[in-house]
């Protein structure tokens, strides 16, 4: 409800008791009002009007209990079958057949087998309509008027463990609430670069760099409401969702834009950039680009758009603290009233450089809520979070050797804010889950269950440690002990995500591979279990390709004639995964001289086999530091595997061929890779099919294509030959017509790439077969409305439509644009 609107008046049963106790809207605003109070107010009273028409419209439609479809005797009407028995397990006279598990809050499921929340369960949560308990005050660790308060009297506090109303929710989508906005500002402390930032916004778009919790979005909003001439109308778009090469603003939604964490699924060019900064032009709006603390990130940014992102430097936690402490405590005597209650000298203590904006906020928010007599300003170093993952090393070493102790502690932390008996039945359950794990020790040949009972007492004296002890070592023990560091946080990409990184380092260089040359070759039986165990990892390609590496450089340090016996026995093992860790070994051994005509040897006697194993081995090998190294035997090997995949199809070996062709092709082999393609293209059977599968795949780098399109010769009419092959091919064509258009978008802002774009679509055009008529009609009808070749695609189908032919591209003399004149 807006300030000055009419106040709704209380209605009878729990609607109106809520309106009655909660917190009253405002009829207008005061000069000099707190602006989160006014805006929580606001914010407050909408949300209370929504739900008491949610509330009144249920009670309306579905008789006086809500919709529930549940009568007054707990039954499910909705689910009630002739029998007397409805679907969630309740008889006839409205009991549980369900019977004690239920009771207990145990083993309770549904007739679908799921562990649904009952409904009176459900409907006791916030937003429920008539359904809602109301209640006048909810705060099970709140101080209500005993001191100076801030916002409304309807105050709600748990612990940090509750649920998600425990903190606010920031936006990562759609319109940016008010209240974040508004407390954002509250207590701003304006660091040093900030003139500088709001300068740079002049042209439109900002990237704002920093480490975690120094304040990045907070910078960030405080730039655009700034910016936007104290706008509230703030938008936030999602880091992973929109391509910003092809987004718009909407037509007066919003004066600013907050990406959050940028991690584009399309790469940016500055082309792209420039136009991103003209649509915000038009729309009076600014963006401001918050980026995850990726050096590598801000290189790239810097590399291929040349820009230069701000560095976000919070102020001093003095500054911090300064500005915070007085719009929260705006009374200069009340501050000091507040500060002298503090032990002497310990605001400097706590004050650090290395603390944050937030920890700062939460030492003041900690001193700001001491009572009038100074209560709670004694023990206030106990109660900063900051300081608690300090103390936690030294907690659990307190409790070693107590597996009570450490269960309770682990329920407490999850369940910190519930019933005491909650938390100890819970710890309880902790304890008997993990099954002797949280022992220390174990009595000599028995269990831990011995340890608690009925066991011999000689069993007892002798204690032994507990492999199994989940706190036998913590990480920081470990790589001390090794002489390794975990490096910070890094952001890494794949799969189609990003995930974040805390990498292990020796100290010292090269000193992984030292370790290991010694273990191989000082103790022998250990070979055996490194290689089963390096040979079991996960399919992932970080792992296998380490483990490649290192079985590829143990080769060398055993010698003889069994160099690569233990690579030879993963080569024919039913399992992909080993056979691509046999493959990048291959790989890094051919580099010894000594052992490279053996690994040649080897593959050429493996090409030929009747194991499709190990001929799979040998093509994957062909696509590892081998083949980048051999190129000229690395196709001639593949050329080799691809006789007989006419009559094996969709093999092991196909795909194997197909993954070794665009490793070598994306790691620099081009030219090579497109030339034997073209050959194979030109044959009958599998190598042609081979050809035709693999050439979609390749278009994905459309760097090299689009050069070659440009540079006119032999090779360019061959790209555009096998386009329309593999457009024509009912089982290529889904897969050609996505990487042209994959073509269209990113050109859309280079004009290198447009050209390149432009001109193969003319040729395309003439003549207008089947394949590139379905690619016309898919460009047609993208909703980028700023594709590249739209209007060569809608002529030339316009042109088709009217029953004429298309002028071949000649008539045009190369000019793309001369297309649409000419037809």
């Amino acid at each position: 409800m807006s300030a000055g609107a009419e106040r709704p008046r209380p209605t009878a049963g729990p609607e109106g008791a809520r309106q009655k106790h909660g917190t009253a809207p405002p009829v207008g605003v005061a000069a000099g009002a707190d602006p989160r109070k006014e805006a929580g107010n606001t914010a407050g009273t909408s949300a209370g009007e929504s739900a008491e028409a949610e509330g009144r419209g249920n009670g309306s439609a579905h008789g006086g209990d809500g919709g529930a479809g549940r009568d007054r005797a707990g039954k499910d009407s909705a689910g009630e079958d002739s029998a007397g028995e409805d679907s969630t397990g309740k008889d006839s006279t409205g009991k549980d057949s369900a019977g004690s598990a239920d009771a207990a809050g145990q083993g309770a499921t549904d007739a679908d087998g799921f562990d649904d929340p009952d409904f009176d369960d459900w409907a006791e949560g916030p937003g429920t309509g008539g359904w809602q308990r109301h209640h006048v005050i909810y705060a099970p660790h709140g101080n209500i008027n005993t001191g100076a308060v801030l916002g409304g009297q309807h105050v709600r506090n748990q612990g940090p463990a509750g649920g998600p109303g425990d903190r606010r929710v920031e936006a990562h989508e759609g319109p940016i609430p008010a209240m974040e906005i508004v407390d954002a500002r509250f207590g701003f402390a304006e660091p040093e670069w900030f003139p500088a930032a709001l300068t740079a916004l002049d042209s439109r778009v900002l990237f704002l760099t920093g480490a975690p919790g120094t304040g990045r979005r907070t910078a960030a909003l405080n730039l655009l409401y700034r910016h936007s001439g104290d706008s509230l109308e703030l938008r936030a778009l999602d880091s992973s969702g929109p391509d910003l090469a092809s987004w718009r603003p909407g037509r007066g939604e919003a004066r600013g834009y907050l990406v959050d964490g940028l991690l584009p699924p399309y790469p940016l060019n500055p082309g792209a950039v420039g136009n991103l900064r003209r649509l915000l032009h038009e729309a009076d709006a600014r963006m401001v680009i918050v980026l995850p603390d990726d050096p590598e990130l801000v290189r790239r940014l810097g590399r291929d758009l040349h820009v230069e992102p701000v560095r976000c430097e919070p102020p001093s936690p003095h500054a911090v603290f300064d500005a915070r402490f007085a719009a929260t405590v705006p009374d200069p005597a009340e501050r000091d009233r507040l500060l002298a209650g503090l032990e002497p000298g310990l605001l400097d203590d706590l004050l650090v450089p290395e603390l944050v904006p937030a920890e700062v906020a939460e030492l003041v928010a900690a001193i700001a809520a001491s009572g009038d007599d100074g209560t709670g300003l004694s023990d206030i170093r106990d109660r900063l979070s900051f300081l608690a993952e300090g103390e936690v090393p030294d907690l659990l070493t307190k409790l070693h050797d107590d597996a009570d102790g450490l269960a309770f502690l682990l329920a407490a932390c999850v369940f910190e804010g519930l019933d005491h008996r909650i938390v100890r039945e819970e710890a309880d359950r902790l304890l008997e889950l993990a099954d002797g794990r949280l022992h220390s020790v174990l009595p000599q040949g028995g269990d831990p269950a011995d340890q608690d009972g009925g066991g011999g007492g000689g069993r007892r004296e002798a204690p032994r440690p507990n492999p199994a002890f989940v706190f036998r070592r913590s990480l920081d023990d470990l790589l001390h002990t090794v002489r390794a560091r975990r490096a910070p946080r890094e952001i890494r990409t794949g799969a189609g995500y990003a995930y974040a990184v805390e990498a292990v380092w020796f100290t010292r260089h090269r000193q992984a591979e030292a370790v290991l040359r010694y273990v191989w070759r000082e103790y022998g039986r250990l070979s055996d279990v490194l290689t089963t165990w390096m040979d079991e990892v996960a399919n992932q390609k970080d792992l296998t390709q380490r483990v490649g590496r290192v079985m590829g450089m143990a080769a060398g340090w055993g010698g003889g004639r069994r160099a690569l016996q233990h690579i030879t026995a993963l080569a024919g093992s039913e399992r992909w995964t080993s056979r691509t860790i046999a493959a990048q070994a291959l790989g890094v051994a051919a580099a010894d001289p000594v052992l490279a005509s053996e690994v040649k040897e080897r593959l050429r006697v493996w090409s030929h086999a009747a194991d499709e194993r190990l001929r799979s081995t040998v093509a994957y090998t062909c696509g590892t530091e081998f083949g980048l190294s051999r190129p000229d035997l690395a196709m001639e090997l593949l050329r080799r595997l691809a006789f007989g995949l006419d009559t094996e199809r969709h093999t092991t070996v196909e795909r194997a061929v197909r993954s070794a062709l665009r490793d070598l092709f994306s790691a620099g082999r081009r030219s090579l890779v497109f030339r034997h393609l073209v050959d194979w293209a030109g044959r009958e059977g599998g190598h042609a099919r081979l050809a035709l599968t693999v050439f979609p795949r390749l278009l994905w780098d459309a760097t090299w294509f689009q050069g070659e399109l440009t540079g006119g010769g032999d090779t360019a009419g061959q790209i555009v030959d096998l386009i329309r092959r593999t457009l024509d091919d009912e089982e290529t064509f889904a897969a050609t017509r996505d990487s042209l258009l994959a073509w269209c978008r990113s050109a859309t802002w280079d004009e290198r790439q447009r050209a390149a774009v432009e001109s193969l679509l003319t040729v395309l055009a003439h003549p207008l077969g089947p394949g590139v008529l379905g690619l016309f009609v898919a460009i047609d009808r993208d909703e980028n409305p700023d594709l590249v070749g739209r209007y060569i695609a809608r002529s030339a189908l316009d042109t088709w439509r009217r029953g004429e032919t298309v002028p071949p591209p000649s008539a045009t003399h190369g000019d793309p644009a001369a297309y649409e004149r000419t037809s």
